[in-house]
């Protein structure tokens, strides 16, 4: 999660309910991520944490008291050039005064006072979400476009089960990401991120209570996207195979920022010590050929394919049952191979049922024209340039730097950052694409 949300500044809210220990693991993901995190309390909430453990985990001093001393109007202070305000735990009484404009607390001022947009994750009895006043206090908020992380069914403090459990803080950080990745605007003519935004644009549209994914309708709602990684693995014996340096970590991120889209992501794998991502079905396989197996499955339904997984172009014709010994008076040993399938090229020169089909080039020397002859050649959409004779991008590291070409040329760059955010751009990019 390096850096994917280098340079944001969230304002982060806690209010007075059990769910607040739950706010520090959230401080200190975002932290972790690359924000600028500035923590709101009420004073309800001081009693359920300290002041002292958010000012440690988002290393600036915490907010409370609306009239604490300050060299500028803090409420306005706190929500200057702020990327987004969030609120987690967010209680029922902290959501109403949202809801009829008070200003009685520092953080019921702030969020009055913000331009930015804001997001709010609930946190209460059962019994006291389902009151129509606090649905209908929700409503509001919806219609005013602000975001409501809806609470999770589950056992609460009180004892009792229902909905009304706030969602975990790694679940709100995903959709953190989501809601602000949406807005990172890339410029293609000149290599770079432009963030030079005051302040990102409000939603366009309101939130569903119900829904499961935030709104905006995320680009990549309604799409399936089928996505391979890792390397393969082609037995020798029992006991060795061949195999190359892929990590996994490219296609991995590529199919967490598919799903943060809202897309229906199956990520097929070869052997890594990656965790699956967050709303991603994984299909587990080890050679080129269940790889092969595994892709013929789900291309048909799939709308958009991307072969960023490391196939390995041969394999051993006779896999031996048993391991093969070292021999007195040979110091060789000879094995026959033979070609492996080659997958995205089955997939891009499909003559029906074909989906957008996405390729990655990774390349040590004439790099642009042998990308150039890939994307033609394996009748490609888009294929991505990587050069991994550079050591500190490309292959096991955390950071790339990649450049995209079309049937016309380059489409885009991206300069070297990491992983996470390449994908991101990638795949906002790979689905507005697919979509024209």
């Amino acid at each position: 999660m390096e850096a994917q949300l280098n340079n944001r500044k969230i304002v982060l809210g806690v209010t007075g309910g059990i769910a607040a220990y739950k706010a520090c693991t959230l401080c200190r993901l975002l932290v972790k991520a690359g924000a600028d995190v500035f923590v709101c309390m009420t004073e309800a909430a001081t009693k359920m944490v300290g002041k002292d453990t958010f000012a440690a985990l988002s290393g600036h001093p915490v907010s409370v008291g609306i009239f604490e001393e300050s060299k500028e109007i803090s409420h306005i202070a706190l929500t200057s050039n702020a990327d987004l305000v969030l609120i987690a735990p967010a209680t029922a009484n902290t959501i109403a005064k949202i809801a009829h404009g008070f200003a009685d607390n520092m953080l019921t001022a702030t969020t009055l006072a913000a331009t930015c947009p804001v997001a709010i994750a609930p946190a209460m009895n059962s019994n006291m979400y389902a009151n129509i006043a606090t649905q209908d206090n929700l409503k509001t908020l919806v219609e005013r476009g602000i975001y409501i992380i809806a609470p999770e069914s589950g056992e609460l403090a009180c004892g009792t089960v229902g909905q009304g459990r706030m969602k975990e803080p790694e679940d709100i950080f995903e959709d953190v990401v989501a809601i602000l990745s949406q807005r990172i605007e890339h410029n293609k003519n000149y290599h770079q991120l432009n963030i030079s935004q005051d302040k990102l644009p409000a939603p366009k549209k309101p939130l569903e209570l119900t829904q499961t994914k935030l709104l905006p309708k995320s680009i990549g709602v309604g799409l399936k996207v089928l996505i391979t990684a890792g390397p393969t693995e082609e037995l020798i014996d029992p006991v060795r195979y061949i195999s190359n340096n892929s990590s996994g970590k490219m296609g991995y991120a590529l199919a967490q920022a598919a799903a943060r889209l809202g897309a229906d992501v199956t990520l097929i794998s070869g052997p890594t010590n990656l965790d699956c991502p967050k709303g991603v079905k994984r299909i587990c396989v080890r050679s080129a050929l269940q790889m092969l197996t595994a892709v013929d499955e789900f291309v048909t339904s799939s709308n958009i394919m991307i072969g960023c997984a490391a196939v390995a172009d041969y394999r051993v014709e006779n896999i031996s049952p048993i391991k093969i010994k070292k021999t007195d008076g040979s110091d060789t040993l000879t094995l026959k191979l033979v070609k492996n399938p080659d997958i995205i090229a089955s997939v891009g020169l499909r003559e029906s049922h074909r989906p957008f089909t996405v390729g990655f080039a990774a390349e040590t020397n004439n790099c642009e024209q042998n990308a150039k002859d890939k994307l033609k050649r394996k009748g490609l959409d888009l294929v991505v340039l990587n050069d991994v004779s550079k050591t500190e991008i490309g292959f096991n590291s955390n950071n790339n730097e990649v450049t995209i070409f079309d049937k016309n040329g380059i489409v885009s760059h991206y300069d070297k950052q990491s992983k996470d955010v390449i994908a991101q751009l990638l795949m906002e990019l790979i689905i507005n694409r697919a979509k024209n």
